[in-house]
C-alpha cells in the first residue's frame, strides 16, 4: 500500500519541478528580451572631434578616392542621428525610417525618392565609443557607401 502514494509524491515532485522550470524560462526569456531592445540614450558615443571617411562602392569594389570630413559632435548630440545621416551617391532626399536600435548599433531602410525611385537598408556599428563603421546598400546594386568614423580629440570651440 506504501508503493501507491509513494508514485503520488514523485508525480506532485515531478510537476512542481515542471512548474518552476517553467517559470525560470519564462523570467530568462523576459530578462534576455528586454536586454536586447537598449535604449539608444544608454550608448554614450564619445563627443568631440570624428574624422569620418567616406567610400563609394560599386558592385563589391570600392571606387575613386575616400572622401575625408571632420565634424564636430556635442554632447547632446544623439549619436544616431550624428553618425548615421549617410549620402546615397546618385540619389537625393532619401529618408530613413524602420530604425532598429540596439546599444550599440542601428538598422534602418531607405527610400529615395525621385524620377529612379529606390529603396535600401543601411546600417551603423560602433565598436567602441571612439569608433564606428557603417554602410548603405541599394535595392539592386548591392552595398553603395562605406563608412568609418573614429574620433580623433576633443572639440576646443564652438565654431569647430
Amino acid at each position: 500500500m506504501h508503493r501507491p502514494i509513494r508514485h503520488s509524491r514523485r508525480r506532485l515532485q515531478n510537476s512542481d519541478v515542471r512548474r518552476r522550470f517553467i517559470v525560470l524560462l519564462f523570467l530568462t526569456a523576459a530578462l534576455v528580451s528586454t536586454a536586447t531592445l537598449a535604449d539608444p540614450g544608454d550608448f554614450q558615443a564619445m563627443p568631440g572631434l570624428w574624422k569620418i571617411v567616406t567610400r563609394i562602392v560599386s558592385h563589391g569594389q570600392i571606387v575613386g578616392q575616400p572622401k575625408t570630413t571632420w565634424h564636430c559632435v556635442d554632447e547632446g548630440a544623439d549619436p544616431w542621428v550624428e553618425f548615421a545621416t549617410i549620402d546615397v551617391p546618385n540619389q537625393t532626399k532619401c529618408l530613413r525610417h524602420d530604425q532598429r536600435r540596439r546599444s550599440t548599433a542601428l538598422d534602418w531602410s531607405l527610400s529615395c525618392p525621385g524620377n529612379t525611385s529606390t529603396t535600401g537598408k543601411g546600417r551603423v556599428d560602433f565598436d567602441s565609443p571612439e569608433h564606428y563603421v557603417a554602410s548603405v546598400a541599394m535595392e539592386g546594386e548591392g552595398e553603395v557607401v562605406r563608412v568609418e568614423g573614429k574620433r580623433y580629440a576633443a572639440c576646443t570651440s564652438p565654431s569647430d
